[in-house]
């Protein structure tokens, strides 16, 4: 039977614990006897099992180069024996994305911020040659935990950043450019040059175009991931799968919020809400239930207004609540029939453009009398952009606080750990003109 290395990895991994805490517990002084005998004890049972690790890998390292092709009998026929067939070899498993950088993450915390530590911690768990281990041993002498954060190599980070998109949405529908140094200016364009018909011996009619300008500035966003010290010393994908997707989960929600309606004033970025020109922006009516004659009288201000600023409507979205959208999905004519049916497609769309679910638009804004108001979006997200650092920092704590709903925990107290994820990007638009707004939105409230 092939020996399990996994397991021998995790038995090994907490021999080590158990030489660190002797180590730890001296604090700087010199050992008793006794405490040396125990350090010399655990330090022989680490080595003990480098020792039967190193030679199970040998063995499975020569069990991959002798192997064989299987064979498989075939019948005879009246001619003889026919020459044995070969069944063909199994790609080797990929790794999910993100799982590595879950894995380095893990390192980094269970060695509390020490890399040599942490090094020693994923080989014991991955394997010496993992890609991890080596990811850890290139960020040597280049960090510091203390200096905020072991900065992620950037495979690594890319792979985080890749998928972000698919839980993202206005990620996913803008244009994502490199933010290099932290700032970045791009020169933007309010009125593009128009062209004329001329006639033999006139002057040629000339336009200017308006240019301007927009500033980036690398935001700082962080995700937190509260985990048990416990599942931090274990060696299991789910784990790993469960810190990927928690920090991916919070770096989406905070995305989305932000760059929707930051206010740009801290430390968020400026959001497309305040991008958007006051004559884009108008009010709804209909209250809660209004008629498809008003949602049409509504919506077309909101395209008259793109259309009169000469958008080119290439990346045309609506962004709706899921409130506002499920009402126009149910809204029917007297006879019953549905008045927007495409809302109901698998790729829904609403007067022929794509519609984006988007459940980080508020529905407790207030018009003044009411605290059920929303908000309605429609925007060439051509114009859109995300400026991207591709920058990834992780550092932890396990006796810092965190909020769960409105209570404050304490990880030390619950025996956690807190990882956090550090990135930056920042937010804007082009050309503000390329987007509209509906206000006081109250429909299916």
């Amino acid at each position: 039977m092939p020996v399990d290395i996994i397991g021998l990895r995790q038995e090994r991994a907490k021999a080590y614990e158990g030489l660190t805490a002797i180590l730890t517990a001296t604090d700087g002084r010199a050992m008793t006897a006794e405490e040396q005998v125990q350090f010399d004890t655990a330090e022989a049972a680490v080595k003990d099992f480098d020792a039967t690790i190193k030679n199970a890998e040998r063995v499975q390292a020569l069990r991959a180069t002798t192997a064989v092709p299987s064979r498989t009998s075939v019948a005879d026929d009246d001619r003889g024996s026919k020459p044995a067939a070969t069944v063909p070899a199994t790609p080797a498993a990929r790794e999910e994305p993100g799982i590595d950088l879950a894995r380095y993450t893990r390192a980094i915390v269970a060695a509390k911020g020490n890399l040599d530590q942490a090094a020693t911690w994923a080989a014991a768990q991955f394997g010496e040659s993992h890609p991890v281990v080596i990811d850890i041993q290139g960020a040597m002498q280049t960090n510091d935990m203390a200096g905020g954060g072991i900065f992620v190599p950037e495979r690594l980070s890319n792979e985080l950043i890749a998928l972000l998109y698919p839980k993202t949405v206005i990620r996913r529908i803008s244009r994502v450019v490199p933010l290099v140094g932290g700032t970045d200016t791009v020169p933007t364009v309010e009125k593009g040059i128009n062209a004329y018909y001329i006639g033999e011996g006139e002057d040629i009619t000339t336009d200017e175009p308006s240019f301007g300008a927009l500033s980036f500035k690398e935001r700082e966003i962080a995700s937190l991931v509260p985990l048990s010290n416990k599942l931090l010393r274990l060696s299991r994908v789910g784990i790993d799968q469960y810190v990927r997707d928690m920090m991916l989960e919070g770096f989406a929600q905070a995305e989305d919020t932000a760059f929707l309606r930051g206010s740009g004033t801290g430390p968020s970025p400026k959001g497309l809400r305040y991008y958007i020109p006051a004559g884009q922006i108008f009010d709804a009516t209909g209250g809660v239930a209004p008629t498809a004659a008003q949602v049409d009288a509504d919506t077309r201000k909101m395209i008259l207004a793109l259309s009169t600023a000469e958008i080119p409507m290439v990346n045309v979205r609506w962004l709706m609540h899921d409130r506002v959208f499920l009402y126009l999905a149910d809204l029917r004519d007297a006879n019953g029939n549905l008045i927007y049916p495409s809302l109901n497609a698998p790729t829904p769309t609403f007067r022929g453009y794509p519609v984006e679910r988007f459940h980080r638009i508020p529905t407790n804004l207030s018009d003044g009398s009411n605290a059920d108001c929303t908000e309605l979006y429609l925007g060439d997200f051509s114009f859109s952009m995300v400026a991207d650092s591709y920058s990834v920092r992780i550092d932890a704590s396990d006796t810092a606080a965190y909020k769960q709903g409105n209570t404050m925990v304490s990880a030390y107290s619950k025996n956690q750990t807190l990882i956090r994820g550090l990135a930056g990007h920042d937010y804007g638009v082009t050309r503000p003109k390329a987007f509209a707004m509906l206000n006081k939105v109250r429909w299916g409230a």
